[in-house]
């Protein structure tokens, strides 16, 4: 017992100053989720089961299942903690069916947006047994878009005598607090009022006898020999994508963003883009640096691979959180910095109209 008070003690005093720790940076962002969980249970075939003064055992192996809820926070994109509680059912040798639970907390480490590590304690009452564990575990997390998860996890927990016991269960998380951005559409230009018509035979406004090109189309400009004047004109294209946080999984809202940016590239094939990526200020600068390449080559293999963009005109880069859209200080500039962004432009010669 004198072992586990002080381990016990050391998870809780992680769990305690984490969040203190995140609070000296004022611009990290605190999520929380929550959702069910089922899995498989695997008993020491050494753990006792009692009822009504009869003592058994249990074969060993995953010869349970259990049922819970867990919840959730993230105080930074690597350090969480959560709490949950599991109903579990089995069979012991002779008493036949048992029930218990378990109830625990535990510290999380997320090695990156998919991958992540547990450590943390539990009280497991399982037919009339209680035992105090250390469990800890590996899990993978799939976000099915920003808001749902799907996780798969297995995890091993040794008590302070001879039990050692596994489980392995997959869970539903909903996340909140991620806020979505939509970029403004590119506004339309204006019409222009058609120049007033001359009376004239093709109606430029210049006679006939000294009307060097004929037929010209009505509303542009031409010069005193009746030919349309042409000027250069720059096209432009702003492509903007945001993400949710942590994340490099472009939104499936955005996706026809994408798309008009591929339209214009090819329109004009002779023009070529780079995606420029970013992140917010939330976390080390060098995981934000990979983090922001990771979202630029998302996009930029989106239009290499869902529109047929060839792969030598797409070029991508990140910067991290060096270059902030907005200042950092709010969450919804936050989820505004995580982006990237892609600038196309090209000139060409268009009728100047009258």
């Amino acid at each position: 017992m004198k072992r586990l008070t002080i381990v016990s003690a050391a998870v809780l005093a992680a769990i305690v100053s984490l969040p203190s720790m995140a609070r000296e940076n004022d611009t990290l962002v605190y999520d929380v989720y929550v959702g069910p969980r089922i899995g498989l249970f695997g008993t020491d075939s050494d753990r006792l089961a009692a009822d009504n003064g009869r003592v058994d055992t249990f074969a060993g192996g995953f010869d349970s299942a259990f049922a819970g809820i867990e919840a959730g926070l993230n105080f930074t994109p690597e350090w969480g903690y959560r709490m949950y509680f599991d109903y579990l059912r089995g069979d012991a040798q002779s008493l036949g069916t048992v029930d218990g639970t378990i109830f625990g907390v535990d510290v999380m480490y997320n090695f990156d947006q998919n991958w992540y590590g547990t450590i943390g304690f539990n009280a497991t009452d399982y037919a009339d047994q209680v035992h105090r564990f250390y469990r800890v575990g590996l899990g993978h997390k799939t976000f099915l878009n920003n808001d749902w998860a799907l996780t798969v996890e297995g995890a091993v927990q040794q008590d302070e005598g001879d039990l050692t016991e596994f489980l392995l269960m997959t869970g539903l998380r909903y996340y909140f607090g991620i806020n979505g951005y939509n970029p403004n559409s590119v506004p339309a230009e204006p019409a222009v009022a058609p120049a007033p018509v001359v009376r004239d035979s093709d109606g430029d406004g210049v006679p006939d006898d000294r009307d060097a090109c004929a037929d010209t189309p009505t509303g542009y400009k031409v010069d005193a020999n009746g030919c349309t004047v042409y000027e250069n004109e720059t096209v432009r294209r702003d492509l903007v994508v945001t993400f949710g946080f942590d994340s490099s999984v472009i939104p499936a809202n955005q996706k026809g963003d994408i798309r008009v940016a591929a339209d214009f590239l090819k329109e004009y094939p002779q023009l070529d883009v780079t995606i420029e990526g970013h992140t917010d200020s939330t976390g080390p600068a060098d995981y934000n640096q990979w983090l922001s390449e990771r979202r630029a080559k998302a996009v930029g293999d989106s239009l290499v691979s869902d529109f047929g963009i060839e792969q030598s005109r797409v070029k991508t880069v990140g910067y991290g959180e060096t270059k902030p859209r907005v200042s950092n200080d709010t969450r919804e500039n936050r989820a505004l910095n995580r982006r990237i962004e892609a600038n196309m432009s090209v000139t060409k010669q268009v009728p100047v109209k009258d």
